[in-house]
């Protein structure tokens, strides 16, 4: 006997029930972002003239060919890469440290660990900026009383230590992040695969290599795309500790600058828009990066 499959009814109740979180959702993400593409066709560059009339891509011209915006995208870029890579590495060696502890002692020592990653950026930016000062601060007094140094240096004022400046202060609240993402992919590694490693008498390294590694990859690749994106968006470090002097300003701070202190709500979305390309860029790129390795083990 032949049978008519029923076409199956659309079930509305699941969408009624997620539309407030919708709708919530698109105003307070989608009527901004409207708002920012927007501004960033009609407004003038400067801020100094009203809006132009229809569309323009004046401030995208203009911002293609300012110096500052090309700074602030190495200032980040270079930030971005240096904080990453220190503390994925960082991290996991701490996480690795921890594993061999006991359960009570590592979960004391992971409770102190942590206390870096609670303090609020700005705070951190601050103390750092006091501890850091060429005349009172701590870490040029134990420098020059250690010999090391003949007088305080200024380290947050230097051109060439302040990328430095940000991903040492950066290093310090953020590793404990990367090291308890880091042992919890750890602690999901079976034993009795190192304990076989061991018994055929493979050496620590090699374990390292061929076991830790690719087991705990897929962590770790969430962990860096999470802390790769936070670092191209920073703006605390760079605001607190440099405000708007073009040699310290990240693209998140350029953004900030140009909007309220240089009145050019046009020029500043259209660096917004700029600063969200250039992180879409780079995530799109990691996600690539991610994939080759596979393609070559394929081929």
């Amino acid at each position: 006997m032949l049978t008519v499959p029923v076409p199956k009814r659309f079930n509305w109740r699941p969408w009624v029930l997620v539309a407030p979180a919708m709708l919530v959702l698109m105003a307070v993400t989608a009527i901004p972002f409207a708002r920012t593409i927007w501004l960033a066709f009609h407004d003038d560059p400067h801020g100094f003239m009203p809006a132009q009339q229809g569309w323009s891509l004046t401030n995208f011209r203009v911002l293609l060919q300012d110096r500052a915006w090309w700074t602030a995208v190495s200032t980040t870029l270079l930030f971005a890469a240096g904080a990453v890579i220190s503390e994925t590495c960082a991290g996991l060696a701490i996480a690795m440290l921890l594993q061999g502890y006991s359960l009570k002692l590592r979960g004391i020592l992971l409770a102190i660990i942590l206390l870096p990653w609670a303090v609020p950026s700005v705070v951190a930016a601050r103390l750092w900026n006091w501890m850091l000062n060429d005349q009172y601060g701590i870490i040029n007094a134990l420098l020059v009383r250690l010999g090391l140094l003949h007088q305080g240096v200024a380290w947050t004022t230097h051109p060439r230590s302040m990328v430095a400046v940000m991903i040492a202060i950066d290093f310090w609240q953020a590793t404990p992040f990367m090291a308890l993402l880091s042992l919890a992919g750890l602690q999901s590694i079976p034993t009795d695969v190192f304990e076989a490693a061991e018994l055929d008498g493979a050496s620590p390294w090699q374990r390292f290599i061929s076991i830790t590694l690719p087991l705990i990859a897929p962590v770790l690749a969430v962990s860096v795309l999470f802390r790769l994106l936070d670092a191209l968006r920073m703006f605390d470090l760079a605001s607190v500790l440099y405000g708007t002097d073009m040699s310290g300003m990240t693209l998140s701070a350029f953004v900030q600058s140009q909007v309220v202190q240089f009145g050019a709500p046009g020029y500043g979305a259209a660096s917004a828009l700029g600063t969200l390309g250039i992180i879409a860029l780079a995530a799109v790129l990691y996600g690539v990066c991610l994939k080759i390795p596979g393609w070559i083990r394929s081929s």
